[in-house]
């Protein structure tokens, strides 16, 4: 593409050093802008003015923003606000989905992941190209609530049957929603996060690493508060019912009032990729990108250690740790607990954000992936949970939060800076690769590991049988590891792309001045 050609060309500084001097010298702002000769223009009205200019004489397809920099950014922490109370509902219901079904919740969660994986592989890009990422999210946010009613009615009904029912055929359509809402969260994100970089004139990375360590500072708040909810209500004598009553009306608000967010159109380029390509095509770009871009596959390692440790979370500790070292067997203070998670993951996330620039987003990555580790380590060697004690248990907590803020604010923001061109796609393997490796680890703690009677890694839980919780330890350490090597591969690859892009946009150039 000629903008990306343009974006491209060397700057007179790297001209300078690699000994290029000759040629015309840039032109100066009053050049472009005579108007600015006696006034200072900023440089958000410096870029609205060229990309005008550039619209006019068809050297580009931006479309041009009206909005400034601090309304790009209030409307995206609307956005987050709004999701985040919507989600905040969900994932409360599935760490109290596996202590209060017991395996029933296993089974129901490895039902919402697996139609939430499909729905990313097969659909959810055809929606966000269809009807636009905020629409989507909204359509997603929706869907969604089926999931939360779902343990609703599951309250309300004696009948074994209806309850296994409403379980289940809730998690198939709350997956479904799923899908399109994490797939169309990534799309408004790379938007919003290419619209404040134009506005504010940074470089995309930091504009990325700014919105999403925001992002992931609010949702992760907000899952604090949504998941104190129930200790809260439980404490004061509220029934489940009452407790999932309202995390139902929660979500159905929080969709509704998206209507309140910016609906950001699709540039020129973007429709007319989109009136081109088939339903077939817009179905499957998710999968088409990890088949043919080499550098995806390094990157599924990332999104399975969180996924992994996610699940060793909630099917071991949240229902089995708790229970047992802290006596908790009304699960009252999951929500507590895991509530610690979302506040260091918020804390991080924000700091995270606004630190990239000088640590790096590689650092912050790998102290994720090395949280992950460290929690299934310590239990490996201290595999009786009867001796765990409250402040370990916190601890434990806590690593999670740091790896949960480095996947949902940090590695976002490298997927939209590496698959800037695909960020549906992107986004979409994201959920694919993480909805798929957790579908994976719900079976695997659903099922009994090889495990026949009780010993030193075979545990009986609370709902008689007995699983083995060595294979989760093994395989989170073992995709944490990984996940470094696969990055650092990846990125490798990105670079060797950005050089080779940049040496044919020189060569063109010189072309152009023969």
């Amino acid at each position: 593409m000629v903008e990306d050609q343009l974006s491209l060309q060397p700057t007179k500084r790297q001209r300078e050093s690699d000994g290029e001097n000759e040629g015309p010298e840039p032109m100066e702002t009053t050049q472009l802008f005579p108007d600015a000769e006696d006034q200072q223009l900023t440089s958000y009205q410096e870029d609205s003015i060229l990309r005008e200019i550039l619209n006019e004489s068809g050297i580009t397809t931006l479309t041009p923003s009206d909005y400034s920099p601090s309304f790009i950014k209030r409307n995206f922490i609307l956005l987050s606000i709004l999701f985040s109370a919507n989600h905040g509902a969900v994932v409360s219901c599935l760490s109290l989905a596996t202590a209060r079904l017991g395996n029933l919740g296993n089974y129901q969660s490895s039902v919402l992941y697996l139609s939430y994986t499909l729905s990313a592989l097969f659909g959810a890009t055809y929606v966000v190209k269809t009807v636009g990422a905020r629409n989507s999210i909204m359509i997603g946010m929706i869907i969604y609530c089926a999931y939360v009613g779902c343990f609703v009615i599951a309250t309300l009904s004696t009948s074994q049957g209806i309850q296994e029912a409403s379980a289940l055929c809730g998690a198939l359509i709350g997956g479904i929603g799923g899908g399109f809402l994490w797939t169309a969260q990534g799309s408004y994100f790379a938007t919003a996060s290419e619209e404040y970089a134009l506005a504010k004139s940074l470089e995309m990375e930091e504009s990325t690493s700014i919105l999403g360590g925001l992002f992931a500072g609010i949702y992760l708040g907000e899952e604090v508060v949504m998941r104190m909810v129930s200790t809260i209500m439980l404490h004061f004598g509220w029934s489940w019912r009452a407790v999932f009553s309202g995390y139902f009306i929660v979500a159905m608000i929080a969709a509704v009032l998206m209507m309140k967010v910016v609906d950001y159109p699709s540039s020129e380029e973007d429709q007319r990729r989109n009136r081109s390509q088939s339903l077939f095509y817009k179905s499957t770009v998710t999968f088409r990108l990890l088949i043919s871009d080499p550098k995806m596959k390094y990157m599924i390692p990332l999104s399975s250690a969180f996924a992994l440790s996610s699940v060793y979370m909630v099917t071991f500790v949240n229902a089995e740790v708790l229970r047992t070292a802290l006596d908790d067997v009304n699960s009252t203070y999951v929500g507590l607990l895991t509530s610690i998670t979302s506040i260091v993951g918020g804390v991080m996330s924000v700091f995270f954000g606004y630190s990239s620039k000088s640590i790096g987003n590689q650092s912050i990555l790998f102290l994720g992936c090395l949280s992950f580790f460290i929690i299934s380590y310590l239990f490996l060697v201290n595999p009786n949970i009867k001796i765990w004690t409250l402040p370990s248990i916190i601890f434990i907590y806590a690593l999670q939060g740091v790896g949960r803020a480095t996947f949902e604010g940090t590695l976002k923001a490298e997927f939209a800076n590496v698959f800037h061109r695909d960020k549906e796609a992107a986004f979409g393997n994201i959920v694919f690769q993480n909805g798929l490796t957790t579908t994976f680890g719900f079976m695997i703690a659903a099922s009994d590991g090889a495990c026949h009677e009780i010993s030193k890694y075979c545990i009986c839980f609370h709902d008689g049988k007995v699983h083995n919780v060595l294979i989760m330890e093994v395989l989170v350490m073992i995709f944490s590891i990984l996940a470094i090597a696969g990055y650092k591969r990846a990125k490798y690859l990105h670079e060797k792309e950005q050089e080779e892009h940049e040496l044919e946009s020189r060569l063109l150039g010189e072309d152009n001045l023969l």
